[in-house]
């Protein structure tokens, strides 16, 4: 019988020390895979929300693509021009850049409905390069669903196709790859003379997706059947166009009622013969290409759950040496070891949920300086904190970076046309506040082809540079520049209460061009035709405004150049 008091405390008080110190380590892990489930879930679910976004904004934007290569003068004037080879070298030229800008694109069509469908012009993205393929080369495609589809579709539609593998001869790059066409017809006096078609590699595509997310996070698509369109194991993707069917539902029962209720599922999976650990799996239904007959798709991840369990049997061996030590040195050793070992954990746990709640946690929370485990957990989650953070940044800024790009041209920083048109509401809409006249002028550079074809294209660079500064500095506060395409060139004029007003621009800004532009010790003055149209007087929005100006333009540029025209009174006007 042991008869100290002190003894027997200390024993029973080690005792307990040991008892509490196995359930907190058996709570503590309970609720840390609760939470860490549930943290996963929601990111995980959170992340799927943003590369539905991600996927829907990248098919939108291919699609103003196609829409703008069908609506630009070179592809309807193609038919009935007498210069057809002028224009079809600008088209191969507009075509290479939509390719170079978009590494998704693998290839870019202009197809006539004549002749069998027969190509027009064929630009491929090849291992070597971009390449224009030779007339010699061209194929007809009238029996292709993409083509005689969208032939029957009105001016300004679309056309979007299932994702199937490319088969079509001819494609280098895109053979046998998964793939996506967007088209869109050419009217011309109310006939669908031709078709723009754009193939996007959706390899590709989802590469860059998959860039963006943490590594072991894996990709599911699936059509609206639920067949694998994107799969980790490639062999599943594709079934049915090779005669088996490998469907999403089979492979996650849970995902049955999605097909039903198109409602986003996330959920847990318990470690299996093929995965030796728990995965948070997330998926959402994801609509996507023209409103009126939107495809479906269901977009999933799936993301590995990390294990705590060497965490927690490492401190339950410390546990138990604690435990032992306390039983021997009594109860003073065991109270003050229990508050050096659990004020780290409960400081750490603090900064967890404060981490969670998007902020870092404060330093003196985390044990750092400790060289233990604890320490180690510490650091690891210090260090993991601040990268997440640098990373969510990183993304912020990224975003800023690319909405720029979006709207502005990446030669001369000018807004361009997308961003102009969006300007010029703005201006219409004050204009009409405040019953003011507004005048939307449309600049084209006479003879620059000449500086491209005589000096090179970086002297022409240079040249569009130039010319952006002195339209930057022509033009009044409140007014706005944007490069339009080309050589084009918008300025729309704000709070003009009489035409002097915009001659008065529009002769500064022609003066200036032939007096300020140089090229070095190259002596090549720039002369430019304008067209002048008004607002209320030849329009109310901006895209009537914006072709009565090209109007305008071609009146200018008919009666000798460098010159400036106005839409409604067609009385051309030269600098002198």
């Amino acid at each position: 019988m042991i008869n100290s008091i002190s003894l027997r405390f200390g024993l029973w008080f080690a005792g307990f020390g040991i008892l509490a110190s196995v359930v907190t380590a058996a709570v503590s892990y309970h609720e840390s895979r609760g939470l860490l489930a549930e943290s996963a879930e929601r990111e995980l679910a959170t992340t799927t929300q943003i590369l539905t976004r991600e996927f829907s904004s990248s098919i939108d934007e291919i699609t103003k693509d196609v829409l703008f290569l069908s609506s630009i003068p070179q592809t309807a004037g193609y038919f009935e021009a007498d210069n057809k080879l002028v224009l079809s070298e600008q088209l191969k030229d507009i075509f290479k850049q939509k390719l170079s800008l978009n590494p998704s694109y693998f290839q870019v069509r202009f197809i006539g409905a004549d002749n069998f469908g027969r190509e027009l012009i064929r630009v491929d993205r090849l291992s070597d390069g971009l390449i224009a393929i030779p007339a010699a080369s061209l194929e007809e495609k009238a029996h292709y669903p993409y083509v005689f589809r969208t032939l029957r579709l009105n001016a300004g539609e679309s056309y979007l196709s299932d994702v199937d593998i490319h088969n079509e001869k001819g494609v280098e790059l895109g053979q046998h790859q998964p793939t996506l066409k967007i088209a869109s017809p050419v009217y011309v006096e109310g006939k669908a003379r031709g078709l723009v078609v754009v193939n996007v590699g959706l390899e590709s595509l989802f590469s860059q997706m998959q860039a963006d997310l943490p590594e072991g996070v894996a990709i599911y698509l699936a059509n609206q059947k639920g067949d694998y369109l994107v799969n980790p194991n490639p062999d599943k993707q594709f079934g049915f166009h090779f005669g088996h069917r490998y469907l999403m539902q089979r492979d996650f029962p849970q995902m049955e009622v999605l097909f039903n209720d198109l409602q986003p599922r996330t959920f847990v999976l318990d470690p299996s013969a093929v995965y030796k650990y728990e995965r948070a799996v997330s998926f959402t239904p994801l609509f996507y290409g023209p409103k009126s007959s939107p495809k479906m798709a269901v977009l999933g991840l799936a993301s590995p759950l990390p294990s705590l369990s060497h965490i927690m049997d490492s401190l339950a061996g410390s546990m138990i040496k604690v435990c032992l030590a306390l039983s021997l040195v009594g109860l003073l050793t065991s109270l003050l070891f229990a508050k050096v070992l659990s004020q780290p954990i409960r400081n750490m746990m603090i900064a967890v949920n404060s981490f969670s709640k998007g902020k870092l946690p404060a330093a003196q929370l985390l044990p750092s300086e400790r060289k233990d485990e604890i320490g180690l957990l510490a650091n690891t989650f210090k260090a993991m904190s601040r990268q997440i953070n640098k990373q969510i940044v990183e993304l912020k800024d990224n975003e800023i970076n690319l909405r720029h790009m979006a709207s502005h041209d990446s030669l001369t920083g000018l807004p361009n046309r997308s961003l102009f048109l969006e300007q010029l509401r703005g201006s219409i809409h004050r204009a009409q506040t405040g019953q003011n006249s507004l005048a939307v002028v449309f600049i084209d550079l006479d003879n620059f082809k000449q500086v491209n074809d005589n000096l090179g294209h970086e002297a022409g660079d240079l040249l569009l540079q130039q010319v952006a500064t002195v339209l930057r500095d022509s033009i009044r506060s409140g007014d706005s520049v944007a490069r339009f395409a080309g050589d084009e060139f918008m300025l729309a004029l704000e709070s003009i209460s009489e035409p002097e007003e915009a001659n008065d621009v529009v002769n500064t800004v022609l003066r200036r061009l032939a007096q300020e532009v140089s090229l070095g010790v190259h002596i090549q003055p720039v002369y430019a035709s304008v067209g002048i149209s008004m607002y209320p007087e030849d329009g109310n929005d901006p895209e009537l405004l914006v072709r009565n100006a090209d109007a305008a333009m071609y009146q200018a540029k008919s009666k000798g150049r460098n010159q400036f025209s106005y839409y409604a009174l067609d009385v051309p006007s030269a600098i002198g």
